[in-house]
């Protein structure tokens, strides 16, 4: 489905800026299901997922026109746009359910999910999970410090004013100024900016190695502030799989976290999943930028 995803893109002459795939983590899985106990694992629409993300608006609804007026993948079944109305979290995406055609049995009717997005919403919620990280909460569920919660949602509908998209609800009768403001304070108070640069885990030595494979392994050790990776090919799925559980049953939550992914390219995978690296180098740039202009638009003090 990947694969027909790419196809379509090309022909369309759509530039992405990347296209990913990713299986969820188990943990994650379980999560889901304490959450949601009712739903039960065969109502689980994204046990496997892939994304495109999009350069800016304008790609991003030409994709949803394609995607949605041509039949050309197997059934669909529903669509949850989160971009025209985001999540009380301030989460940002357009989300497509598809049940998987097969001749075997046991993967006919699987449901896959594709998400898309632009790279402004892709750089939020990649930030969103490199918080939690630092939290050791759920923030995409609504879950942990309510200021962090708080500096999300006004960074996402700061997004939104820039991609001309509505803004959250709560946000309506505030200006673009006043969340300029509220988020200059919020990451002064929280140490946000230093916190996440000091995050940051330089990982061009690796880009130099190249790493061709088809399956990625990382396994990130926050405490360390270090990320180690296995390359696998095709051939040893079942491996790198084997590998996956093993590490993901032994590992501390509250220390580590284990993801198996597939990409084009290590570059591709960076891209791609920028929290496994704790690389949140754009959203910080666009951070940066915002507090920059409070200072030199004077709407708060250099040392507030």
């Amino acid at each position: 489905m990947k694969r027909r995803l790419v196809k379509v893109i090309e022909k369309n002459k759509i530039s992405p800026i990347l296209i990913s795939q990713r299986l969820k983590r188990l943990t994650s899985i379980v999560y889901k299901l304490d959450l949601n106990p009712q739903m039960g694992l065969g109502g689980m629409q994204d046990l496997g997922g892939y994304r495109a993300v999009l350069k800016d608006v304008k790609d991003l609804y030409k994709l949803k026109a394609i995607l949605e007026n041509t039949n050309h993948y197997n059934r669909y079944e529903k669509r949850n746009d989160y971009v025209e109305s985001p999540k009380t979290s301030g989460y940002r995406s357009i989300h497509y359910i598809y049940k998987y055609s097969s001749r075997v049995p046991e993967y006919d009717n699987l449901k896959v999910e594709l998400q898309i997005r632009t790279k402004l919403q892709h750089n939020w919620a990649t930030a969103v999970e490199t918080a939690e990280i630092i939290t050791k909460t759920s923030l995409k569920s609504s879950q942990g410090p309510d200021e962090w919660l708080i500096l999300f949602k006004i960074v996402s509908s700061l997004f939104a004013i820039k991609e001309n998209l509505p803004v959250l609800e709560e946000h309506e009768d505030m200006t673009m100024q006043e969340l300029m403001v509220q988020c200059y304070s919020l990451c002064e108070k929280l140490n946000v900016l230093d916190t996440l640069r000091a995050l940051r885990v330089t990982t061009e030595h690796l880009e130099k190695q190249k790493f061709p494979g088809d399956y990625y392994l990382i396994h990130i050790d926050t405490e360390k502030k270090g990320v180690t990776i296995n390359v696998f090919n095709k051939s040893k799925y079942e491996l790198a799989t084997q590998r996956y559980l093993e590490i993901e049953r032994a590992i501390d939550d509250s220390k580590s976290a284990v993801v198996l992914v597939s990409a084009t390219s290590f570059k591709d995978l960076k891209k791609a999943y920028p929290s496994y690296f704790l690389d949140t180098s754009e959203f910080l740039n666009a951070l940066e930028k915002i507090n920059a202009n409070c200072i030199k638009l004077k709407l708060v003090k250099m040392n507030a």
